[in-house]
């Protein structure tokens, strides 16, 4: 009944083509939104903050949200020490099925939020019980999380699921609301929904909201999980009209497309719940870019969105996709920008990092 699927990329590199192609305007823009003043929330233990936005034009504040995705540890664990040796914290890393080092991140930086993986199913089909659906999929993970149950903060289930109708995205959230109880009797929290970049659209949005589904997760202490890439930079198509709305100066079409939910729903219903961007990035698939065409761009890029990041307390991070990468992700590797003295040019993120630590 509960079809596995594969890995749905090409619908989140077809929209980014898409948007680069008509988007091309967008990439000297540099806007800041309008956003509040923060307030601290206790969320599942978890210190994070929640934005209350009045009228008043904010700054970027606070540490770096930029951190780490892996596919394996390769050199995250020898960053995050750095960094954390250096008085600075990466605030998330996320690690998909090779998820045991971060028994090693959290002895090094217990404030480093915590996300985990595993591949052993991507996608569901959006038919039957959601309830039954919910009891199949937590069955099939919770056995590769029991190692790890004290070192990981969060769990992701699904990734990048995109059900074709409005009605398919409602079963999605009703099936994460009953895997939500489960999660809890079982003492874990959840990262819901995996979406992609594009994904869903402002009126799937309001249907999904419609649910209680983040009602129900903000009562639990789950966080959100989004995916949010750029090409041919993260700015791209920033401050622009998306669907069939108005364009928005603090938002974007590609990143920050987040602030659709959180600004016009989550905020006003007192339902904000913390939210990780769990893939972050360039798609240098999109054009089978040389490393040597994005990797130049890529730190700055990045800073200028967590920048974006920062104007948002309740976002708890981003992780950049990827380190450790094989096979197709190869061409996404950006360990050596880690570092002082890449061949790139430019500025690194460890420096970058370290210099926000005192904000």
């Amino acid at each position: 009944m509960f079809t596995k699927l594969g890995r749905k990329r090409i619908s989140r590199r077809e929209f980014l083509r898409g948007a680069a192609t008509l988007g091309g305007a967008a990439l000297t823009t540099r806007f800041f939104g309008d956003v509040g003043a923060p307030v601290q929330a206790e969320d599942g233990g978890l210190e994070h903050h929640v934005h209350l936005p009045p009228s008043v034009r904010a700054t970027p504040a606070g540490p770096s949200k930029l951190g780490l995705h892996t596919l394996r540890a390769d050199g995250a664990e020898s960053f995050v020490r750095a960094v954390h040796d250096a008085g600075a914290c990466v605030s998330l890393v996320k690690a998909l099925d090779e998820f045991g080092y971060l028994r090693q991140v959290k002895t090094i930086s217990p404030q480093t939020v915590t996300v985990a993986r595993s591949n052993i199913v991507v996608a569901v089909e959006p038919s039957g019980d959601p309830a039954a659906a919910a009891a199949w999929l937590m069955d099939q993970h919770m056995p590769k999380w029991q190692y790890e149950h004290d070192v990981v903060d969060y769990w992701e289930i699904l990734n990048e699921n995109d059900p074709p109708s409005i009605a398919g995205h409602v079963w999605l959230a009703e099936m994460y609301i009953a895997a939500m109880q489960i999660a809890e009797d079982n003492g874990y929290k959840l990262a819901l929904f995996s979406y992609s970049t594009g994904v869903p659209q402002y009126h799937e949005w309001e249907a999904i909201v419609e649910t209680g589904v983040f009602g129900r997760a903000q009562a639990g202490g789950h966080i959100l999980a989004l995916h949010e890439y750029g090409w041919p930079t993260t700015d791209n198509r920033w401050g622009e009209a998306t669907e069939d709305l108005p364009p928005y100066k603090d938002r974007g079409v590609l990143t920050g497309r987040y602030r659709y939910l959180y600004r016009d729903f989550l905020i006003p219903r007192d339902e904000v719940i913390p939210l990780a961007i769990t893939e972050s990035g360039l798609d240098p698939l999109l054009e089978n870019a040389s490393p040597g065409d994005w990797k130049r761009r890529y730190v700055d890029t990045m800073i200028w969105y967590d920048a974006k990041l920062r104007e948002d307390d309740y976002v708890i991070g981003a992780t950049m996709f990827t380190l450790g990468p094989y096979a197709a992700w190869e061409n996404y590797d950006y360990e050596e920008l880690l570092w002082p003295g890449h061949p790139y040019g430019g500025q690194n993120f460890y420096d970058y990092i370290v210099s926000l630590k005192d904000d």
